[in-house]
């Protein structure tokens, strides 16, 4: 029988306390602050951050194992944390599929979900400049519920009940290096915890791996200079979703050991647990925090020619690119921002493309290293601030009206 989200919260909780059994050690945020290189916190402080959520409201899940064992937590606020994920069947749905993909990926080696997406998913498929407008005549609850918001962000009367059973995805730690993107999360998911959603769900995986940052921290410990991508098995997990794998030109060949997609699509357990976790969700929202770059972009990374709902997703990055700072960020196109070398298998395409989310990644920060020499050797340093508190604020103001479902 599925589980109810009283027995997948009791056991999301469980698998927390018992990784912070393992990894509970003296606070490496100190550390790297006598360091020069900020007060980024370790492994179990992140996970102690976790679990001071979950006394506030939230709901952790445990939606799979990392190559090594680690657990894969996903925080559950608004909607899903109340009443079930995805509501009624769907949430059942839910804690079915979490629990199989945690189950197949202690196994390893499980196929990657390639079905179609969800009933109630958009389908990727829209006109440029807001299709979703209705003519004057047009009633209001004609308008697609994908693009409703909450009261009080430019939905019309009414849009907010539409609203009901969506869900934004909010994913850091895809990269081991990426710390300030965890750091944000976790100061975006304290500010939502504590507000009301307007029937929206919150689904964010602050980790998404573990490994790879446990490495980065076992590195900092020891004082090692090391440039670290990949999970366990050296695979860039932000290459592995089943979004044009595989597709690359001879630049992305040549580089392909930094940058290695795996043997197939969703071939990782990290991905293939996101994967049959979002499977029976109604995404409409999702939103991915990652380090230094100074930037909000959108899809596609792994074509050349536009998505065909280009001007939505333009419109939002530029909102939240003005917000982020005093200096705005940039707002492009993931492949515009890389020059127009494609980049396959990323999140940002696969949110759009399965899930026909609007789908943003932000840049946080700016590559900023300074002339400190043990800055100027140190590849944390290249990805992550070393003044939090200049950052973080204006980023969590900045993507909270995209999260809770407001109009651009």
């Amino acid at each position: 029988m599925p589980e109810s989200d009283q027995e997948s919260g009791e056991r999301g909780r469980a698998a927390l306390r018992a990784a912070l059994f393992v990894h509970r050690r003296t606070p490496l945020s100190r550390l790297l602050a006598r360091r020069g290189l900020g007060p980024y916190r370790g492994y179990g402080e992140l996970l102690e951050a976790l679990d001071r959520l979950a006394d506030r409201g939230a709901q952790l899940s445990l939606i799979g194992r990392s190559v090594r064992g680690e657990p894969l937590l996903a925080v559950q606020i608004g909607a899903s944390s109340r009443a079930g994920a995805g509501l009624g069947r769907a949430g059942a749905g839910l804690a079915m599929l979490s629990a199989y993909g945690a189950a197949r990926s202690s196994h390893g080696g499980a196929r990657s979900l390639n079905g179609a997406p969800p009933p109630g998913a958009r389908d990727g498929i829209g006109a440029p400049g807001g299709p979703d407008a209705p003519a004057p005549d047009e009633p209001a609850l004609a308008l697609p519920a994908d693009r409703a918001g909450p009261p009080g962000q430019g939905a019309p009367a009414g849009a907010w009940l539409r609203d009901r059973g969506r869900t934004t995805v909010i994913l850091s730690g895809i990269h081991p290096l990426g710390w300030i993107g965890i750091e944000t999360h976790l100061a975006l998911l304290e500010r939502l915890v504590a507000e009301d959603l307007g029937g929206r769900s919150i689904f964010a995986v602050p980790i998404m791996n573990p490994d790879g940052l446990l490495r980065v921290e076992m590195n900092l410990r020891a004082g090692r200079h090391r440039y670290v991508r990949g999970n366990a098995r050296g695979v860039d997990l932000n290459r592995n979703f089943d979004a044009g794998w595989y597709e690359r030109g001879v630049v992305q060949r040549l580089v392909g050991l930094v940058c290695s997609p795996g043997s197939r699509p969703g071939s990782e357990p990290e991905v293939e647990a996101i994967a049959h976790a979002l499977s029976s969700r109604r995404i409409d929202r999702a939103l991915s925090l990652h380090s230094a770059g100074g930037a909000v972009l959108y899809p596609p990374a792994h074509r050349l020619w536009p998505v065909d709902d280009v001007a939505e997703h333009h419109a939002y990055a530029l909102r939240v690119a003005r917000a982020a700072d005093r200096r705005p960020y940039r707002a492009m196109s993931y492949v515009r921002s890389a020059w127009g070398f494609r980049k396959a298998g990323l999140e940002v395409d696969w949110l759009h493309d399965r899930h026909g989310a609007l789908s943003l990644i932000v840049e946080c920060s700016r590559r900023r290293v300074g002339l400190r020499p043990s800055r100027l050797i140190e590849p944390f340093a290249w990805e992550n601030p070393r003044r939090l508190d200049d950052v973080m604020p204006p980023l969590v103001e900045a993507v909270v009206p995209f999260v809770k479902g407001a109009r651009a």
